[in-house]
């Protein structure tokens, strides 16, 4: 809970069990109002003992689909802000969902994605490869060029707005077509410019990515996934994600200043 509004987290996992267990024992309980756990894999004895509601699908049904089992529990809930995290990020402070919650009141953006996760948007040093800027009183939003789903913020509004993601994506794209819709919808800046705090790898680790690691993209059959994805996103959106027109800086600000006047919250 936080000031009368409630936190619900959605975990999804396919068969890292260290990797849940460490996400898991990481959370911030205190703040946490509902916690729901998909398992899309394997089920571990370990896992009977967490206190949360648990469920393991019956087939594997892939990560679209479980984020929106996920979703879909925490909406019965009457939950006002949503946190869909997977397993191999963890959390390295307590006021990590407050930053988010904060940031998307000053500003307005209903929709922040983790951008630290893997290797998208990092420079060869390592270090957070920032497209673009924008200060708000003493806080700063950074935007980053690509979408990175791992660890992800939802006002209740958006998902209100857009709905649940499209699984036909089974485990490849579907949060980068669900923040298209949030785009679409007016809450989120141009793509592109995918939003999230500053300092974000101070608030969230990383285990790292690499399709030798990912339990979801490690088999042979990772690419087939993403061409298939691919042809999917083009059937629905009529182009590819690499097609899509990167909006200069100035249309940039127009919209994030059409978003803090529409929806950003004044104390």
């Amino acid at each position: 809970m936080y000031q009368g509004e409630k936190i619900g987290v959605g975990i999804v996992t396919f068969n890292r069990k260290d990797g849940l267990l460490k996400l898991f024992n990481s959370l911030p309980r205190q703040y946490i109002d509902e916690l729901v756990i998909i398992n899309d894999g394997q089920h571990y004895p370990e896992y009977s003992g967490l206190d949360c509601c648990y469920i393991l699908n019956e087939e594997n049904l892939g990560v679209g689909c479980s984020k929106n089992r996920a979703l879909s529990y925490l909406q019965e809930k009457g939950v006002d802000h949503y946190f869909l995290i997977e397993d191999d990020v963890f959390v390295k402070r307590d006021d990590v969902f407050l930053r988010y919650i904060e940031m998307a009141r000053l500003t307005g953006i209903q929709h922040f994605n983790f951008s630290q996760h893997g290797l998208l948007n990092v420079n060869p040093q390592g270090q957070p490869l920032v497209r673009m800027r924008c200060d708000y009183a003493s806080e700063k939003l950074f935007m980053f060029p690509s979408c990175v789903g791992a660890f992800s913020y939802y006002t209740a509004l958006a998902l209100d707005t857009v709905g649940l993601m499209d699984e036909r994506f089974y485990n490849a794209l579907e949060h980068v077509d669900h923040t298209i819709a949030i785009i679409d919808a007016g809450m989120h800046p141009p793509f592109g410019y995918f939003a999230d705090i500053a300092d974000s790898q101070d608030y969230i680790g990383d285990e790292g990515w690499s399709t030798k690691q990912s339990t979801i993209s490690g088999e042979l059959t990772f690419r087939a996934i993403v061409t298939v994805a691919l042809q999917r996103f083009k059937q629905k959106r009529g182009l590819m994600p690499t097609d899509i027109t990167i909006e200069n800086t100035k249309k940039v600000t127009r919209q994030l200043e059409k978003i803090h006047k529409k929806y950003a919250v004044s104390y």
